[in-house]
């Protein structure tokens, strides 16, 4: 589910393909990640950032056990290094470096449905599943 999003979201953020919000993320996100995204939307659209051709950011996903936030039935910890995928400008100029994140996601049961609903992310110099 979390790596799906991730696939809806790069038609976007990696393509520039702004043609519409990707409905089906509102199959897998509930509020507040769903915000969240949908601001990321509207600011890349705005923008017109897009990352280099067949340019992939590499993630790795593992169980988070013993975390928990308001009551999250699922945690998940991931690694995401979009050093690879820069943002460029309409004109091909770099406008921001990729970096490293350590995410934190939390699921839970919305509209009888499992989403992700919570995360955060920190820039790392390093990132190890743990």
């Amino acid at each position: 589910m979390f790596l799906r999003s991730l696939e809806l979201r790069d038609q976007f953020e990696l393509r520039g393909d702004f043609s519409e919000f990707p409905p089906e993320l509102s199959d897998l996100l509930a509020d507040r990640y769903l915000t969240s995204v949908h601001e990321l939307y509207d600011f890349y659209k705005d923008k017109g950032w897009h990352s280099p051709e067949g340019a992939v950011p590499i993630t790795t996903v593992g169980r988070y056990p013993g975390a928990s936030k308001a009551g999250s039935e699922v945690a998940l910890q991931a690694c995401m290094d979009t050093r690879p995928t820069p943002s460029l400008d309409d004109s091909g100029q770099i406008v921001s470096e990729g970096k490293l994140y350590r995410l934190e996601l939390f699921f839970g049961h919305f509209d009888g449905r499992l989403k992700l609903f919570d995360g955060s992310s920190s820039e790392v110099l390093e990132c190890t599943l743990g």
